[in-house]
Formats: C-alpha cells, structure tokens, sequence
C-alpha cells in the first residue's frame, strides 16, 4: 500500500518511513502540512498519515481539508499527537480524523493500527463495487424499459410523474424532462396525454389504497371513429415496510395486435420480476453495508482493546522491576535498622556507666562535658521516638509496596495480551482482578460491597469474561452523580454461575432498556461513548452459551445479571 506521510521533524519521519517500509509499504514523504496537501491532490492516495503540530498548515487543518475535498475515494486519515487530554483526542475526531497515535509511538501499535486502516480501505472498496453493480442494473433496467414498445410511467402518492420510458415521453410528442414532476393526468401536459381517463384515475387511488396491481382494457374510438384498444396495468412499488410509495402505469396499444396478448403480458411479467429483482438486490445492499458497519466497529473496537491490553502488560512489568528492588531494599533496611537498634541501646547502657562514674575524677571535664551535650541532643531531638517510628515507616513502605505488586499482578491477570484460550477460571478472582483494575473509576463515586459464595470454575475466555465485568462496573460509576454503592454478588444455581452487579444510580428508562445492547446505542453526550461496550459484553456472554439481563428504575438504580454455564464448552480441553 501507498502511505503518504506528513511530518515535519525528520527524525520522526525517518522512524515513521523505516517501519512501514518493514511492513511492506511503499512511502511518500511531505514536510508539512501544505505539502502533503498539494501532493494528495495530485496523487490518488488513500492512506495518510499526519503530524498534529506543523507550521503553515497543521495536521487538524489538512484533515478538515481532506474532508471537504470531494474526492472519488475515501482517503484514511491517522494523526500522530502528542497531546493526550480526551479534549484533544476529541477534537481530532471531530477534524475527521479515522484514528490516531500517541507519541512517542510504539512499532507493534503503528502496526496494528495501519492494518485497521487497510481493512477499513478494502471495505471501502468493496462498497464501492456493490454500488458500481447497483448503478449497473439500474443502467440496464433503464436501457430494457426504453427498448419497449409499451408507454411507462411511474406516479408517486400526489400522482406527479417520476420517470417516463421513451415511449411514453414520444407519446407525448416530448422529452421525458419536460413531463417529469407533473401531474400525470394534467391534460395540458399534452393534446396527446391518453391518461386523462377517469377510469385509469380511479385505477391508480385503488392500487396506492390496497397495494394489489390492477389491470384493464380500456377502448376508445380514433379520428375514423375506428375503435383502439389500450391494455393499462397498474402496478405498486413498495418500500422495506411493505408500503406502496409508487405506481407504474404500463400502457399498451393492443389495437394491431390482440393476436399478440400472451407475449405482451409475459413481458409485464418480466418487467414485474425486473423490478422486484432491483428492489432486492437494493435491500440486500443495504443489509451488505449494515453489516460492514458493524464489522468494521467490532474489528476497530478489537484492535483497541488489544492494544490496551498489551500496553497494560508492558506497563504491569515496567512496575514490577522497580518495586521489586525496592521491597528487597526495604527488607534489608529493616534487617539494617534492628543492628543500629541494638548498637544505640549498648551506646546507652555506655552512657549510663559513664554517667554514674560522673564524678569520678579520673574522668575528665571535657568528656564529662561531651555526655552532657550528647544527652541534651538526644532530648531534642527525641531519639527514642525516632528509633520506634523508623520501623513504623518501613513497615508502611513494604505495605505500599505489598499493595502495588497486587495491583500489577491483577492488571497483569486482566490483560493478557493476545491469550484467547479457553481455561477454567475463577470468577470471583476475576470479578477481584477487575475491581482492582478500575478502583480508580470507582472510589470517588460509590463504596463496594462484596458478596462472594463459593461457587465452582467455570470454561470460558477469562480476559473476555474480564471486559464484560470491567464495561458494566464503569457504566455503573458512571451512572452514578454523587455517592452511591454498588453491590458485586456472585452465586451458584444449578448448572450456571450467576453474577449480578447492582448500582444505586440513575436508572435507564423502559424506552432505552429495549435497545441498551443495540450496537451504537448510548444515552451519553457526544464524543463519551461508542454505544459498543453493551454490545460487545452481550456477544461475549452469548459466545460463553450464557445470557444477561438488565433491570432498571428510573432515579433508584440498575441490576445487571449474568448467567455463564459452569461447562459451557464441554470436551474443549483447556489450554
């Protein structure tokens, strides 16, 4: 893939140009922003990767250009920022952004990411082919309806003509421009118009009115006096909802050839399975793009959800080198303290002596002067208290430090990078792990109450399990304004292991509890939730073969309960 990169510090482009090079990509350089501009417009690019900061024109600047630009394709945009507010974040994607990457940035992150982007282009891709072959039916439905000798016209409900065939339109000695948007049986549309007919009227309301076709012979007498014939077939055009918004009226001069009868009604006949076959093939594209929708927001919501994972596993040992020596330096601290301990407690048995021989003459003045200011200093300065608080605050630092190594091992326990096995797990240490995890989101908005029973393992994807309990337990804080609780049991029933988390917040109404696991459903501000963590925690509980349910009550609060089989994949070894 072709990559244009707008950068104006070398070194970073230089790295940028090296690592998708390595990738496989081929590289084209810009050195800010009016640069890469002048190139996109000249090149048919449709990977960009952008500075924010530039002078001239920034990286925000030339996004909010790309998008105004009304290119053939979709041009993928990923901005490098090092800006990490949610502010700013939230207004590169307001610029139109597709993505974006912290600085400095991280070979494994860039990867993944580009290969998002190159997914999303070939989606693009293929959309674009489907509607290709849309407009290419469409072109040969028009090609088939002019080669026809029978006059076509489509009515919408206020009877004004949406389209003519060429043989209507010459009917009316007119181009099909002129007659479209007019009401059909307006007899000023033409001298010519030979639908000013009541009983064709009539035919029509009846067809928008019930949704059946109808079809009559209609005679009449010509300048002769001669009788004509004219066969009109009135058929419904109908939307996803079964509704008619269209009628066709075909029209067929059957004066010279009644003989013919049979043949024309089998080419109304294919030109009914013409139409219904196009709004198939438009209903079926529509269904093909809901679902690329959807696949491209869980594939995109994937790969954060990697990255996340395999940063928190980096971070989780970066923590762990320095708390590891300084634990073992505190221990051996406190192994330090006691020896000067007992060495001060034998320099004041000395003391002692020395101050009980105070009158000793042997002993001299200056010496006899030294215990004194050396007693007089230990007063000031306490040293009793000193010694016993020392261990005191060892004692307080090996504590924080006992509590960070637990803090590590449960972001350590709820990443996993990459593991996607099953295994049996423990659901309450899961449950543990998670609150560990996000206590940070929690503390300042409700207390935790625990109510773990014994309960067996369970076969499933631990770090997917992980996510579901992690989504509702923010959702819950979240919902919360003030100070509230949340109460996390776990319980064993029959064959299933019930977790049910319960908050004290405000409450979903009934209205939005029927589409909370809708995909892009939310009912938070804009730019503060994707509508995907239900979702994606629904799937994940439908792949473990279990089920979960939600209830609710405006300003009282909300119960989510959720149902896993304790063998749900029965005969699946772990791994």
């Amino acid at each position: 893939m072709e990559i244009l990169i707008v950068e104006d510090d070398i070194i970073s482009r230089n790295m940028l140009k090296k690592m998708l090079v390595e990738m496989g990509n081929s590289v084209i350089e810009a050195v800010d922003g009016v640069q890469g501009w002048e190139i996109l417009k000249s090149r048919k690019l449709k990977f960009i990767i952008s500075d924010w900061m530039m002078p001239g024109l920034t990286g925000l600047e030339l996004c909010k250009k790309i998008r105004a630009e009304p290119f053939n394709e979709y041009v993928y945009v990923i901005m490098l920022t090092a800006k990490d507010r949610k502010q700013d974040l939230v207004e590169v994607f307001r610029a139109g952004a597709d993505d974006y990457i912290p600085k400095p940035f991280d070979p494994e992150e860039l990867r993944a990411r580009v290969m998002t982007g190159r997914r999303v282009i070939e989606l693009e891709k293929r959309h674009t082919a489907l509607a290709s072959t849309l407009m290419e039916s469409r072109n040969k439905l028009r090609i088939v309806l002019d080669s026809l000798k029978e006059e076509i016209v489509s009515l919408d409900r206020d009877l004004n003509i949406i389209s003519v065939n060429m043989a209507f339109a010459n009917r009316l000695q007119s181009s099909p421009e002129d007659v479209v948007s007019k009401n059909c049986f307006d007899k000023t549309i033409s001298e010519y118009n030979f639908l000013c007919d009541d009983g064709i009227q009539t035919m029509v309301n009846n067809v928008f009115e019930n949704g059946t076709g109808l079809k009559e012979l209609f005679t009449s007498k010509d300048d002769n006096g001669k009788a004509t014939y004219r066969q009109i077939s009135c058929l419904p055009i109908k939307n996803d909802l079964k509704k008619v918004f269209q009628v066709v009226i075909v029209s067929q001069d059957i004066t010279e050839g009644r003989r013919n009868t049979e043949e024309i009604h089998s080419l109304n006949q294919q030109l009914m399975a013409t139409s219904a076959k196009v709004e198939a093939q438009n209903t079926e594209l529509k269904n093909t793009l809901k679902r690329l929708e959807d696949t491209q927001a869980q594939m995109i919501q994937s790969e954060k959800m990697a990255s996340i994972g395999q940063l928190a596993a980096g971070v989780a040992h970066e923590i762990n080198n320095p708390t590891g020596f300084v634990s073992s330096n505190l221990k051996t601290l406190l192994d330090y303290q006691g020896g000067i301990t007992r060495l001060v407690e034998k320099y004041h048995e000395l003391v002692a002596d020395i101050k009980t021989e105070s009158d000793n003459e042997r002993i001299p003045g200056s010496i006899r002067q030294r215990i004194q200011d050396i007693s007089a200093f230990e007063n000031d300065i306490d040293i009793d208290y000193i010694m016993e608080d020392i261990t005191d605050l060892i004692g307080d630092c090996r504590e924080g430090t006992d509590r960070i190594k637990k803090i590590v091992i449960d972001l350590k326990d709820f990443a996993h990078p990459g593991e996607d096995k099953i295994q049996s797990m423990d659901i309450n240490s899961g449950l543990e792990s998670t609150l560990n995890v996000v206590n940070n989101e929690i503390k300042y908005k409700a207390t935790v109450q625990r109510v773990f029973r014994d309960i067996p393992t369970v076969k499933g994807y631990p770090q997917q399990l992980n996510q579901v309990f992690m989504n509702i337990l923010v959702n819950a804080a979240q919902a919360i304004e003030k100070k509230g609780e949340i109460v996390v049991e776990t319980k064993h029933v029959q064959d299933h292991v019930h977790i049910l988390i319960s908050d004290t917040g405000c409450g979903v109404c009934q209205e939005n509890l029927q589409k909370i696991f809708d995909p892009f459903f939310t009912t938070k501000d804009v730019g503060k939730g994707t509508g995907l963590g239900m979702n994606i925690a629904y799937n994940i509980v439908k792949k473990h073969k279990g089920c979960i349910v939600v209830d609710s009550e405006v300003g009282k609060g909300t119960t989510f309960t959720i149902k896993i089989p304790v063998d749900a994949f029965h005969g699946e070894e772990d791994c």
